[in-house]
């Protein structure tokens, strides 16, 4: 797979009577999105991995360790090693790193749409399209 993001065949010079209201266009950006290679191969590394008993048994231990260290059970210190181990292992797993790979991929060309899409608006976008939280549905 190549490490440079999908293009995206979305043209900013459609003629004014086809242009979509912010809402068509942000499902539209989304389809779109859904349907690259990277995020494609994403979902299918993230299906790997929930499917893999290896990941599943350390991810389970981790959980275990970690809620002992956060309630103060048995010896911190064997705890914290512990949980270090169980994660090295769980990292060196072939379908773990498959995932965090194509994460990585994933989130490289999300961030390339979010910087052309903020610099074709000229103001930082995905600080800018957060829910506002007032109840207006935007």
């Amino acid at each position: 797979m190549s490490t440079q993001p999908s293009t995206i065949p979305f043209s900013p010079d459609l003629p004014a009577a086809t242009k979509l209201t912010a809402v068509q266009a942000a499902r539209a950006l989304g389809e779109l999105l859904f349907d690259t290679p990277e995020y494609q191969a994403c979902l299918q590394a993230l299906h790997d991995v929930n499917h893999d008993a290896d990941v599943q048994r350390l991810s389970t231990r981790i959980r275990k360790i970690t809620i002992a260290l956060k309630w103060g059970k048995g010896d911190a210190l064997e705890q914290q090693a512990a949980l270090t181990i169980v994660e090295a292992e769980l990292a060196l797993l072939p379908s773990f790193r498959a995932y965090r790979q194509a994460e990585q991929t994933v989130m490289r060309l999300f961030h390339a749409v979010d910087e052309a899409i903020g610099k074709a608006a000229g103001v930082p976008f995905a600080p800018n399209a957060r829910r506002s939280g007032c109840g207006c549905g935007g």
